[in-house]
C-alpha cells in the first residue's frame, strides 16, 4: 500500500513537473511571437542600427539575462513590463502597430512566470499562431499627424544637446579668467552664454523626453533613466542659474555665489553628456573597448 502511494505521488510530480515544463515551453515561444512580429523591426538582429542599441529581442536568453530590463519573476520590478503597460513600447507610430491587451499579458505573464527561455533564444524560431494579432497593422500614415511632427522634432535633441554643452563651458572658462584677473563686473560673454546655454538646456531636456519615447535606449533603462532625470535637473539648474545671472548684472557684480553655480552646472551637463554618449556608443565609448 504503501509502494503505491509513494509510487503515486512520484508519478503526480512527474507529470505536474512536465505539464509545467510544457507550459514554460509554450509561453517562451509565445514571447517570442510577439518579440518577432511587434519589436524585431526596431530591435531585431537584422537591424543595422538598432533603437537603443538593444539588437536582440529576439533572443530570449539574452533578453531575460539584462537584469536592467526583465527582473524574472517579477514583472512589476521589470523595466520591459513597465514600457510595454504604459504604451511606450511599441511605440504609437510603430510600423509593427501596437500590443493588444492579450499580447501584453502573454509579456507579463512570461517574466512573471520567471522569464523561461524554452526551445527558441537566439535562433528566434517561428513565431507562434496561437499570439493574437491585431487584423490590421497600423501604418505610420496611421499615426496622428502630431505624433509624426513630434517624433520628427524629437530627432533634433541630438543636435540641440551640443548648445548648452559648448555654451555653459565656455561661460566657466570665461569666468573663471576674469576671476583670475580679479574682475567683479559681469562679463557680457558671460551672461550671453549662460542665458542661451539655459535655453537650450531647456530644449534638449524636452526633446529628449520625446526621443526616448520613440524607443531610443530602451536597451539601457537604468542609464535611460539616470540620463533623463539629470538632463532635467540640468535645465532647470541652468535656468536658476540664468535667473542669478540677470539678479547679478542688475548690482554689476559678480558673486561667488553664482560662481560656484555656473561650475556646479557645467559639472551637471558634463554628466548629462557622459550618460548621453553611454546610450549612443556604449559604456565602453571613452576607451574604445
Amino acid at each position: 500500500m504503501i509502494r503505491l502511494i509513494v509510487s503515486a505521488t512520484v508519478i503526480c510530480l512527474l507529470a505536474s513537473a512536465a505539464i509545467r515544463a510544457d507550459e514554460q515551453r509554450d509561453l517562451a515561444a509565445d514571447v517570442l511571437a510577439v518579440f518577432s512580429a511587434k519589436c524585431a523591426v526596431c530591435h531585431g538582429p537584422d537591424v543595422k542600427k538598432p533603437k537603443g542599441r538593444f539588437g536582440y529581442v529576439t533572443d530570449l536568453a539574452r533578453v531575460a539575462g539584462n537584469r536592467e530590463m526583465v527582473i524574472p519573476g517579477a514583472p512589476d520590478e521589470s523595466e520591459l513590463w513597465e514600457l510595454v503597460r504604459r504604451g511606450e513600447m511599441p511605440p504609437v507610430d510603430s510600423s509593427a502597430g501596437p500590443l493588444s491587451a492579450y499580447q501584453k499579458e502573454t509579456v507579463r505573464a512570461w517574466i512573471a512566470a520567471g522569464a523561461p527561455v524554452g526551445e527558441s533564444s537566439a535562433a528566434g524560431g517561428p513565431p507562434s499562431p496561437t499570439v493574437e494579432e491585431p487584423l490590421h497593422r497600423p501604418s505610420r500614415s496611421d499615426a496622428s499627424s502630431i505624433t509624426l511632427v513630434l517624433e520628427w522634432l524629437s530627432r533634433f535633441h541630438i543636435l540641440i544637446i551640443h548648445f548648452p554643452i559648448a555654451l555653459l563651458l565656455s561661460a566657466v572658462f570665461c569666468e573663471l579668467g576674469a576671476t583670475i584677473q580679479g574682475r567683479r563686473a559681469p562679463s557680457p560673454v558671460v551672461r550671453f552664454c549662460v542665458l542661451f546655454g539655459a535655453a537650450s538646456a531647456v530644449a534638449a531636456a524636452t526633446l529628449g523626453w520625446l526621443y526616448a519615447g520613440n524607443g531610443h535606449g530602451a536597451g539601457m533603462p537604468y542609464v535611460l533613466r539616470l540620463h533623463r532625470w539629470l538632463g532635467t535637473t540640468t535645465a532647470l539648474w541652468s535656468l536658476g542659474t540664468a535667473a542669478f545671472s540677470e539678479w547679478e548684472e542688475r548690482r554689476r557684480e559678480r558673486s561667488w555665489g553664482f560662481r560656484a553655480a555656473l561650475v556646479l552646472g557645467a559639472l551637471l551637463v558634463a554628466g548629462t553628456g557622459h550618460l548621453g554618449g553611454t546610450l549612443i556608443h556604449g559604456e565602453d565609448f571613452l576607451t574604445g573597448g
